[in-house]
């Protein structure tokens, strides 16, 4: 049974050698600190992973355009691939088309570089699109070619007054009425091409049909479309999906690999995997380093057994038995790691945002980091000062007295 008594004793005893007790505390210390700062740094990665995947929509499969022009028979993405897509996908709910066009903004201030999209309706439902003025683009402005466009936050700012509803920005020759601005979309940028999301809030939408009438370069590439994005009623219904829309391309491009086909969810899971298994490393680097500073407590605790040998042959001359002298031992050694695994605490919590600021890297501490750096610094401290306490108790009291 422990008593506060045995905690002052034991408090008292370390306190009598302050640096020799601060130095065995260090490499527990830099062992939790190891575990928490990179167990944060991994789970920052994922959350940030995570975000640019929930950007593309996790219910969503993405078809890319891959035309080049070495193949002179490819012609990319259609409306032909569209209307199929529609017509034997029984549980597709939106099919929205997209056209990067190559359009240059005038009168903006020169910091704003906007993507020009040629886009439909259900492109702004798929994506949740929130305006901030105006309207976005409708089904008539497509079928009539209306001259109208709506502009991202970031563009619409950068063109100041003339950035609202009702006054006209030029692409390339042609003046387009402005119907809608964007709210922000707090966008992130990504640091994985293969799932970064778009920048909606430096876009400009026109609706899809203009692009021969504002393209720079006046020479329309051959495919139609730059991407068609389809969108499930439901996640679970992506692994029927997915195959439909592969044999689909196949029959329509005959073979042609033209395409490609990005799916959220795949990556989603994909990067889980991969977490998992950058997790196990981290933490396994992190765990060398408690083991280090388990060994350094081991060492230490020897040390101590062996210079106060006489204290023990004292103390079990006046009563005390080898259990008493066991637990003096234990508790000696988890008060060493208890501190040391605090202090651990505090340092990986403020070494992670350190690194999360000068390395721009998203940075999350979480509670189940602390919980597991705490539970195997006290497993390490803990077993590492069994054998010294053991051999501490199973000292010959006579032969102790008699030790200088």
């Amino acid at each position: 049974m422990l008593t506060s008594w045995d905690f002052k004793s034991g408090f008292r005893s370390l306190m009598m050698h302050r640096l020799r007790t601060f130095l065995s505390t260090l490499g527990i210390l830099f062992g939790v600190a190891a575990v928490v700062s990179m167990l944060s740094i991994g789970e920052g990665a994922k959350q940030e992973t995570l975000e640019q995947i929930e950007q593309l929509g996790t219910n969503t499969i993405l078809i890319k355009s891959q035309t080049t022009a070495e193949d002179s028979s490819s012609n990319g993405l259609t409306w032909d691939d569209a209307q199929a897509f529609c017509q034997n996908i029984p549980f597709l709910f939106r099919c929205a088309p997209l056209k990067i066009v190559d359009a240059v903004l005038g009168g903006t201030d020169g910091r704003a570089a906007p993507e020009v999209l040629g886009v439909n309706r259900l492109y702004g439902e798929l994506k949740g699109l929130q305006l901030a003025e105006g309207r976005f683009l409708c089904d008539l402005d497509v079928q009539a070619r209306q001259m109208v466009c709506v502009l991202g936050y970031d563009i619409a700012k950068s063109l100041g007054r003339e950035g609202h509803v009702g006054h006209s920005i030029r692409l390339h020759q042609s003046q387009l009425e402005i119907v809608g601005i964007l709210n922000p979309t707090h966008w992130k940028p990504g640091k994985n091409g293969a799932v970064s999301a778009r920048n909606l809030d430096q876009a400009v939408f026109i609706p899809l049909g203009l692009e021969s009438l504002v393209e720079t370069n006046g020479n329309r590439t051959k495919e139609e479309l730059s991407e068609i994005i389809l969108q499930m009623q439901e996640s679970t219904q992506l692994a029927m999906a997915v195959p439909l829309v592969r044999k689909l391309l196949v029959k329509l491009h005959k073979g042609a690999e033209d395409y490609q086909i990005v799916v959220p969810q795949e990556l989603l899971l994909q990067a889980q995997r991969t977490q998992r298994t950058f997790n196990a490393v981290l933490g396994s680097i992190a765990a060398i380093s408690l083991l280090v500073g388990g060994v350094g407590i081991m060492n230490i605790m020897l040390a101590t057994v062996s210079e106060r040998t006489r204290e023990i042959g004292i103390r079990r001359a006046v009563g005390a038995n080898s259990r008493h002298i066991l637990k003096q031992f234990i508790i000696e050694t988890l008060m060493l790691t208890v501190a040391g695994a605090l202090f651990g605490v505090v340092l990986g919590i403020g070494t992670s945002y350190v690194i999360g600021h000068l390395a721009e890297w998203k940075t999350s501490v979480t509670l189940w980091s602390i919980v597991l750096a705490l539970f195997m610094s006290c497993a390490v401290g803990l077993c590492s000062g069994i054998y010294p306490a053991y051999h501490a108790s199973k000292m010959d009291p006579i032969a102790a007295l008699r030790r200088d």
